[in-house]
């Protein structure tokens, strides 16, 4: 949806996912009301990690994927619709985008992506649950039943964070699963929060309901397969296996095969 911008002061938006708070600052109408429309949910109050001064330009989807440069002090994202810049030290950016929900969500999932790799964290597709007040992440392909078991604990009455992408990240304890505004079939507009993580299955549709173990080695294979990364920049590659290790070093990986009839596998989490 296209959102035409004014001349007027437009004021500003406060966004904060996954403990990351995002200013941003414009004279576009079109792009606060977008960005307050779209990240209703993840609207905060207080300071910033990061002050975007935001302008609106005109620009089309080419290429599809965002190139993402980061060189320790700075950070820079490109594509056809957006250009960005961050200055890691002092927090200070600039972004030129069009002014439509499409271009932020590309934007937001480029710099998070980005930022989380570099935090020590992922950006994962996968399906999020909440039990008893605990994340659990289910990893899978395209088609491997993500939004299916979404919708079924949903059904059940569980929490879901999203069924499509689940943010994670090193904190106090261990990881932490955050929420993301970033959905699939299920389209809602984002569940904001943070959960310790409880483990991370690898997703498969079966006949009957079963959790066995996995090794490590198909655990990192999945893992590394699910992850959205933009950034090919030295170092990312190392980025990710670092933390992938780590990440295998702590958290507890299994798989779960689930029918899709109903949603008894809750019990086996």
């Amino acid at each position: 949806m296209s959102l035409k911008g004014e001349n007027a002061r437009a004021g500003s938006a406060r966004l904060e996912i996954a403990g990351f708070r995002m200013l941003f600052k414009s004279d576009s109408v079109g792009i606060i009301t977008a960005l307050k429309k779209r990240y209703g949910r993840f609207l905060c109050a207080g300071g910033a990690d990061c002050r975007f001064e935001v302008s609106e330009a005109a620009g089309r989807q080419n290429p599809f994927k965002p190139a993402v440069v980061y060189d320790k002090r700075s950070l820079k994202l490109k594509r056809g619709d957006f250009e960005a810049a961050l200055d890691l030290v002092s927090g200070a950016g600039t972004l030129k985008t069009a002014a439509s929900e499409q271009c932020l969500d590309a934007f937001l999932r480029s710099l998070l992506s980005s930022i989380l790799l570099r935090s020590g964290g992922f950006m994962l597709h996968s399906a999020g649950l909440v039990k008893k007040g605990r994340a659990y992440l289910f990893l899978g392909k395209s088609g491997a039943g993500k939004s299916t078991l979404s919708k079924l604990a949903a059904g059940a009455g569980a929490e879901v964070i999203s069924d499509e992408i689940n943010l994670l990240r090193p904190g106090k304890g261990g990881f932490r699963v955050y929420g993301s505004p970033f959905w699939g079939e299920m389209r809602a507009d984002g569940r904001p929060g943070g959960w310790p993580l409880g483990g991370i299955f690898l997703l498969g549709k079966a006949k009957t309901n079963g959790v066995r173990p996995c090794s490590k080695p198909e655990a990192v294979k999945l893992l590394l397969r699910c992850l959205l990364n933009f950034d090919k920049s030295q170092g990312a590659g190392a980025a990710v296996l670092a933390n992938s290790a780590e990440l295998l070093g702590k958290a507890a990986f299994s798989r779960l095969e689930f029918t899709k009839k109903d949603a008894s596998f809750l019990e086996l989490i």
